[in-house]
């Protein structure tokens, strides 16, 4: 059988404690601008449409509606998770004017706003590339 505890008591027992400590980290923001996931998102969904303009057949297009579901909840989870929490400790993403005059903190020290432009979207903007390279290898073969 259950029964409930006088509270008074679980204390007494010391079965009740202090809550754990506040979390290292309070930020949920990633701090970039909006913009510059809306460009990295761009060029993901460019790499998506330029491999099925290069190779467009019927059974191809699912393969690249799941791809373009997958990109969507990758930037839409964390936007998703960027607003919960409680509301006192919510921070918003830099907005341009901050972003370019204080850059961002990484692990290896502070980065200017151009430098953490390039570092985030070098690596969709070489994937949107080597795209256009092979649909161009697929077009000439």
């Amino acid at each position: 059988m259950t029964a409930r505890f006088n509270p008074d008591i679980l204390v007494a027992r010391e079965e009740i404690v202090a809550p754990p400590p506040a979390r290292a980290c309070d930020d949920r923001s990633f701090e970039l601008p909006s913009g510059i996931f809306i460009a990295m998102a761009i060029l993901f969904l460019g790499f998506v449409s330029v491999l099925s303009l290069a190779f467009m057949g019927r059974t191809m297009v699912v393969p690249y509606g799941v791809f373009v579901a997958f990109i969507a909840a990758f930037f839409a989870v964390p936007a998703i998770f960027t607003r919960t929490g409680p509301e006192e400790m919510r921070s918003r993403a830099l907005d341009w004017h901050d972003f370019r005059s204080k850059g961002i903190a990484t692990a290896t020290g502070r980065t200017s706003a151009s430098e953490a432009t390039v570092l985030v979207l070098l690596l969709p903007f070489l994937i949107l590339v080597w795209a256009i390279a092979i649909a161009t290898i697929a077009a000439l073969l």
